[in-house]
């Protein structure tokens, strides 16, 4: 069963960092938050059997294995939210979106990616959701913008395109607008100013360092939510 664990340390990384978000900014920690943290899991670890149905391998075993994790997991979900679930029906259009795009343009194309990154900040919504009973978009908009900058830096770091680049600049524009429009402290983007260098005079890193460099921004994204949001 090792072949079907997902081995993406940094969707593991986000997940988790989007997840203790929601409930460090509401200051409730539910018991239920165990549970739904491991549906959450079950989901994003389903993944790597769609991955191998889409390309053909373990075709009958990879799809059962994808529906059953999907299935226990909506299960719980269900079982933790009750009557509730139905609010969170549109949001249900990500993970449809990020499936289609997975199978039509691939696991790695800049749609996919960005969609995947918009799933996992979902996680932040929901544990906010489960400790206040609300759905917080801003929280949901705070965290898509910020960990989806990471797919242009890691872009322009790997491939070094003037097209990424540019698609960088504007993305981190639209995110200081998108911040200042919905109220939400700049300070939180201050990281980002790494994304900003990197746009603008690319460097030479490792690929395993700049991921460790993004795994240590989450969490100071995480200590800026947590102080300012």
């Amino acid at each position: 069963m090792k072949n079907y664990m997902l081995k993406e340390y940094g969707s593991w990384s986000v997940l988790t960092v989007a997840f203790t978000t929601g409930l460090v900014v509401s200051r409730v920690f539910p018991p239920a938050s165990i549970p739904l943290f491991l549906a959450l899991c079950l989901l994003i670890n389903s993944k790597q059997a769609f991955t191998k149905w889409v390309r053909g391998r373990d075709g009958g075993t990879a799809l059962k294995l994808f529906i059953g994790q999907t299935a226990v997991a909506a299960l719980v979900l269900v079982l933790i939210f009750g009557a509730d679930i139905y609010r969170l029906f549109p949001f249900a259009i990500l993970p449809a979106a990020y499936l289609a795009a997975n199978r039509t343009t691939g696991e790695h194309s800049m749609s996919t990616e960005l969609l995947g990154f918009g799933l996992l900040s979902i996680a932040g919504l929901l544990s906010r959701f489960l400790a206040i009973g609300e759905i917080d978009m801003r929280l949901f908009a705070a965290s898509a913008l910020y960990f989806g900058a990471g797919v242009f830096k890691v872009r322009i770091l790997v491939q070094r395109r003037r097209r990424d680049r540019l698609m960088s600049l504007l993305f981190l524009i639209a995110a200081v607008w998108s911040y200042h429009s919905l109220s939400i402290p700049l300070m939180i983007l201050l990281p980002l100013v790494d994304n900003l260098i990197a746009t603008v005079a690319p460097y030479r890193l490792k690929l395993r360092t700049t991921g460790w460099i993004e795994v240590g921004k989450s969490l100071v994204f995480l200590f800026m939510m947590m102080m300012y949001f």
